[in-house]
C-alpha cells in the first residue's frame, strides 16, 4: 500500500470505498435549517440563504482532498464576497478554531467558516466524503453538489 493510501485510510474524508446509496443531499432538495457558531464570533443561519445565492463548504484541514479544493473555493468566494446577492459559508467537519485557524493564516484563506468539533451539521447534509459543496439558490433548493470525486470549478459559480 503506498503512503498517500495509508494517509486516506487514516483520514476519514478521504476514503473512498463503497458509499451507501443515500449519502448526502442532492441537487433539488432543500437546506435542512442549521445554526453555526462562527469563528468571528458571529451565528448563522440556513435562514440567511434566503432569497440569495449561496455556496455551502463541508472540509477538514487534515484532508489532503480539502487542501487540494479550498483554494479554488477561495478564488470563488473573492469574486462574490461583495455582492449582496451571495452567500458562502464554511463549515468544518470534526475541527476545532486552533487548527483551522492556524491553516487559514499559513495559506490567505479568508473564506468565513465555522469550527465544528463534531458532525452534527455535516450531518444533516451528509454521510461521507469531504470535500462537500453545495450550490443554493434564492429558494434554498440545492442546485449543484460537489464532492471528492467531482470537484469544485470557481468557474461554476
Amino acid at each position: 500500500m503506498t503512503v498517500a493510501a495509508v494517509m486516506c485510510a487514516l483520514l476519514s474524508g478521504c476514503i473512498k470505498d463503497d458509499l451507501p446509496e443515500e449519502h448526502g443531499l442532492a441537487i433539488g432538495d432543500r437546506v435542512p435549517a442549521f445554526s453555526v457558531a462562527m469563528s468571528d464570533g458571529t451565528t448563522f443561519s440556513s435562514n440567511e440563504l434566503q432569497g440569495k445565492r449561496g455556496m455551502i463548504v463541508f472540509f477538514n484541514t487534515e484532508c489532503p482532498d480539502c487542501r487540494r479544493e479550498l483554494p479554488k473555493m477561495q478564488q470563488a468566494y473573492d469574486r462574490v464576497k461583495d455582492d449582496p446577492g451571495y452567500k458562502v459559508i464554511c463549515i468544518a467537519r470534526e475541527e476545532e478554531d486552533e487548527g483551522i485557524a492556524a491553516y487559514w493564516r499559513e495559506n490567505g484563506l479568508t473564506l468565513p467558516y465555522s469550527p465544528q468539533s463534531d458532525r452534527q451539521v455535516y450531518n444533516l447534509f451528509a454521510t461521507v466524503s469531504i470535500p462537500r459543496v453545495y450550490l443554493t439558490n434564492r429558494d434554498l433548493v440545492i442546485e449543484a453538489v460537489y464532492d471528492d470525486t467531482t470537484p469544485f470549478d470557481p468557474d461554476n459559480l
